[in-house]
């Protein structure tokens, strides 16, 4: 797709932190990743173009016809990592790209840029949300 989100801290964040690493302070990461990874596969069907929207400068005009939206799903490999998938494809090609970035005869439409942008800042509350459920932060 184009969406990721992982996130590592070094033994000497934890430190600079107070914090040991290893703790239960990488399940509350992980959460907050989950949180924010639902949040985005949310985000991120609503700003992708979906059937009734056209895109009336491209040429001939796009018509979406909602494979794309329907193809989103969130991906959780590993702890503190996860990432948005897609496997809409057009002639065999993933084609979120030419949506995202646009072609010669369709303007881009940076549904994952838009996402990335909404969501991030989410992250950062779920984070201290989890770190405040476990006494670390007032």
């Amino acid at each position: 797709m184009g969406l990721s989100l992982e996130v590592t801290f070094s033994d000497s964040y934890y430190r600079k932190l107070g914090l040991r690493s290893g703790s239960n302070y990488e399940s509350a990461l992980d959460r907050s990743i989950e949180h924010a990874l639902s949040e985005a596969e949310n985000v991120i069907k609503r700003e992708v173009p979906r059937p009734g929207h056209s895109m009336s400068r491209s040429v001939p005009p796009y018509k979406p016809t909602g494979n794309l939206q329907r193809s989103i799903h969130k991906s959780k490999k590993k702890k503190c990592s996860g990432e948005l998938r897609s496997n809409a494809r057009s002639n065999g090609v993933l084609y979120w790209g030419f949506v995202q970035f646009g072609t010669s005869k369709m303007p881009a439409n940076p549904f994952v840029t838009r996402t990335a942008r909404i969501v991030a800042p989410k992250l950062k509350e779920y984070l201290h949300e989890e770190l405040t459920s476990m006494g670390v932060l007032s």
